[in-house]
């Protein structure tokens, strides 16, 4: 059975990814529980999003770790990490929707991201493909960055919206991506 406080969180994802300014009244009504449940775990929206920032990140974080680790080839790497954002789902657009990272420069600021390991070895993996000449050199990581995001959002919402499958979702994707980053085929 799933907790209260679990249930308010995911309720708070699903809000806030929807729409920015849902009130606490809308996020019991979703979860199922009184406002006075609600306070019980959160003094305020304020107080709520910064557990749902901490919760959706760890799960992102996770689960791009496990991919990165995956294997040893590089491109597979590379896939393996857009998978794990669509697996994520709308915990990856939270994260994506609470920090507005529109801009490669925007993400590299954050200090949010300070100790993200991670973000680092996915722009390490896109600089050594582009040495190895396996992507294509006229793209900026900036831009590289932010099709790999939007590519995910798109795979998320199609499956969201029951378009498609999951798995289907992930292929077409990476179809997406790959050729769109001019990835060289051996």
């Amino acid at each position: 059975m799933i907790k209260s406080k679990e249930k308010i969180i995911s309720a708070a994802i699903v809000l806030f990814n929807k729409n920015t300014s849902f009130n606490l009244e809308d996020v019991a009504q979703l979860a199922g529980v009184s406002r006075r449940t609600l306070h019980r775990y959160f003094t305020g929206k304020d107080q709520l999003l910064d557990v749902c920032k901490e919760t959706t990140m760890a799960i992102c974080n996770a689960a791009m770790v496990k991919a990165y680790s995956s294997t040893d080839d590089i491109l597979k790497k590379l896939e393996a990490m857009l998978y794990a954002v669509i697996d994520t789902g709308s915990n990856s657009v939270f994260v994506k929707k609470f920090y507005e990272r529109s801009s490669y420069s925007e993400s590299e600021g954050n200090n949010d991201f300070k100790n993200d390991d991670i973000k680092s070895k996915w722009f390490n993996i896109i600089m050594e493909l582009q040495g190895q000449n396996i992507i294509s050199r006229q793209l900026s990581i900036a831009w590289i960055f932010n099709l790999f995001g939007s590519i995910a959002d798109v795979a998320i919402l199609a499956v969201d919206n029951g378009d498609i499958a999951k798995n289907d979702a992930r292929h077409f994707a990476w179809f997406s991506f790959s050729n769109g980053i001019g990835i060289k085929k051996a």
